[in-house]
């Protein structure tokens, strides 16, 4: 047995007053029960208790034992509760990371709801371009646009985000509308360089043939915020997840071009912490933001590819 429950028979025996009581809440015999305390003090080599024929009360050194004992206990009673309030509650600190733009424009707008239903969380949003290590930065859960470079990461797949090629219309006026996807060797493209392949624009006309073109232009950026800012002010072609122009192309800032030809969907995931189980308040963030993105037209399409 090991000193933990012997240290905790040790204070049960103190708080009942006698070895008969704590055999009958541990379902054993008074001899058992005294055969653990006894154990405890050749542990120790210490005695604890001296025992008379019908009593028996504590010695210096087993006053002062009780009382540690009785903080150990307590503060592992208390981690337990903490714990289990943690795992099992809606409640606490959760950290997010999530692609600058897409929180900007899915996650922000959408957490008063969230806050309104889940008063006792709060959230820490890291908004960053840039892949974050979870584990580095303490994050708890994260969405992920395109494929995973982590395998280690555990992941839940909740959509597709379906991508667009666009421009301006200014920017149309002045250097016409590409038709295939070669004339973009003509035009200047905005280059966001978070892609594995930052330059290689991908296509697929109606007859499933693949078009890869290399694109150039005057302005690249690592934020997907950036370069919307740029092809709305009319400084070139973007090629893009649709869900963040949406605004802009109800607005007519932008309008997608090429629209006979494919292009290859990105996965939206969102990953765990390895070897982590996710908890209820995790499990509570997850679908609440996945029943309001199946409600929202720029992202709904997102999510007929939703698997478990």
């Amino acid at each position: 047995m090991d000193r933990l429950q012997l240290m905790e028979t040790f204070v049960r025996v103190i708080e009942t007053g006698n070895f008969s009581a704590v055999a009958r809440e541990r379902l054993t015999t008074q001899s058992s029960i005294s055969k653990q305390v006894q154990a405890l003090e050749t542990q120790l080599g210490a005695k604890l208790l001296v025992r008379s024929t019908r009593s028996h009360s504590l010695t210096e050194a087993g006053k002062l034992y009780y009382e540690r004992c009785r903080q150990v206990l307590d503060t592992l009673e208390e981690a337990r509760i903490e714990v289990h309030r943690a795992e099992h509650e809606i409640a606490g600190v959760l950290r997010v990371a999530a692609p600058l733009a897409f929180g900007r424009l899915h996650i922000v707008p959408r957490l008063q709801g969230f806050c309104a239903r889940y008063p006792n969380m709060k959230i820490d949003l890291q908004l960053d371009d840039s892949f974050t290590d979870l584990v580095g930065a303490g994050i708890d859960v994260a969405f992920r646009v395109g494929e995973l470079k982590d395998s280690r990461l555990i992941a839940r797949r909740i959509g597709t985000a379906h991508r667009a090629t666009l421009a301006s219309p200014a920017y149309l006026a002045e250097h016409g509308e590409p038709q295939h996807p070669n004339d973009l060797l003509q035009h200047r493209c905005l280059v966001y360089t978070g892609l594995a392949r930052i330059n290689e624009w991908v296509f697929q006309d109606e007859a499933k043939e693949t078009h890869l073109v290399r694109v150039n232009g005057n302005f690249q950026s690592n934020s997907s915020d950036a370069i919307r800012q740029a092809a709305c002010e009319g400084l070139g072609i973007s090629y893009s997840t649709l869900w963040i122009y949406g605004d802009d192309i109800r607005a007519g800032r932008v309008k997608p071009i090429l629209t006979r030809f494919l292009l290859p969907p990105l996965p939206l995931n969102v990953v765990f912490q390895p070897a982590r189980r996710p908890s209820l308040k995790i499990n509570s963030f997850v679908e609440y933001f996945a029943v309001a993105f199946g409600q929202d037209p720029d992202i709904a399409e997102m999510l007929n590819a939703r698997e478990s």
